[in-house]
């Protein structure tokens, strides 16, 4: 998987949690807000496409 699809994902992720009044994240505040408030070892291991696509966004310093 490659970076762009695992800030699509990660996002998709977030925004259905629903954030109130506040609209839906951008890709880049949904990765900075992941980066925030987990670390790598936070991941739970489902052996799903959302798990590896945490991993990479919290192994990597890149932004869409």
């Amino acid at each position: 998987m490659d970076f762009k699809k695992a800030a699509e994902i990660v996002t998709v992720d977030q925004n259905e949690n629903g954030w109130g009044d506040e609209g839906p994240m951008s890709q880049t505040e949904a990765v900075r807000h992941v980066r925030s408030t987990m670390s790598f070892e936070d991941v739970i291991d489902y052996g799903d496409e959302n798990t590896e696509a945490y991993r990479q966004i919290l192994s990597s310093r890149e932004l869409p």
